[in-house]
């Protein structure tokens, strides 16, 4: 009965540890952030950039199939693809 309650103790530390250091990340980046601008706008759009994920384009991939892979109709059909 001791030893799980040093376990929940002990986890429960570890845990407390974990969002403290998530907490003081998020900090340091504000007073980071402060320091950058010279303006409160400037401040803000920092402030604002940094919860905005960037866009990012899909790449399409090419569809290289071996040809002796395909069948004569999926050879055909990749010409005319192709070509028209």
């Amino acid at each position: 009965m001791m030893e799980m309650l040093v376990g929940l103790v002990v986890i429960g530390q570890l845990g407390l540890l974990a969002w403290e250091k998530y907490e003081n990340k998020k900090e340091r980046s504000k007073f980071i952030n402060a320091l950058m601008a010279k303006t409160p706008e400037q401040f803000r759009d920092l402030e604002l950039t940094e919860k905005v994920e960037p866009i990012r384009p899909q790449v399409k991939e090419p569809e290289f199939i071996p040809e002796h892979d395909m069948t004569d109709d999926q050879f055909k059909e990749m010409i005319d693809k192709e070509v028209g």
